[in-house]
């Protein structure tokens, strides 16, 4: 198996087998003070699961880290893909995922990561970098972005 696409988004879900990404790929959230609590956001991916792969369950894990110590946020899941009809024998098969997180907690300003793991072994990771907003501490966050701005 094989992470073949990893990134942050603002929404995402698949349907039909297809990826449908709102606001994706970004790597930093802004704040005015902290604690912050950030509404939501989604972890996307792709997985390629070779043809010798398929039909065997394989264990997702998704979870915020900092520091090598996990933050709390996280998912886990099992993968068992099959054969598509018509699939040339040898082909890839290739797995989107869209998993949205709420009300993520940043205790301070920092880098953290988005480590993907399968059958526990880490196979990539999304890095977020999470700072105070251009000009420093305000004293009341805009009332329609809460504490964030990406």
């Amino acid at each position: 198996m094989r992470l073949q696409s990893a990134m942050l988004a603002d929404a995402a879900r698949v349907a039909d087998n297809k990826l449908y990404v709102f606001g994706g790929q970004w790597d930093r959230l802004y704040t005015h003070s902290f604690p912050a609590t950030h509404a939501g956001l989604t972890v996307v991916l792709v997985i390629e699961v070779s043809y010798a792969e398929a039909l065997t369950d394989h264990h997702l894990r998704v979870a915020l880290m900092r520091d090598g110590e996990a933050m709390g946020p996280e998912a886990r899941g099992v993968i068992n893909v099959g054969h598509a009809p018509g699939t040339t024998p040898g082909a890839p098969s290739y797995v989107p995922i869209a998993l949205p997180f709420e009300q993520i907690v940043f205790p301070s300003t920092g880098r953290f990561e988005w480590v993907v793991s399968l059958n526990d072994e880490p196979m990539g990771f999304i890095p977020l970098e999470v700072t105070l907003a251009p000009g420093g501490a305000m004293e009341e966050p805009a009332e329609d972005k809460g504490p964030f701005s990406t």
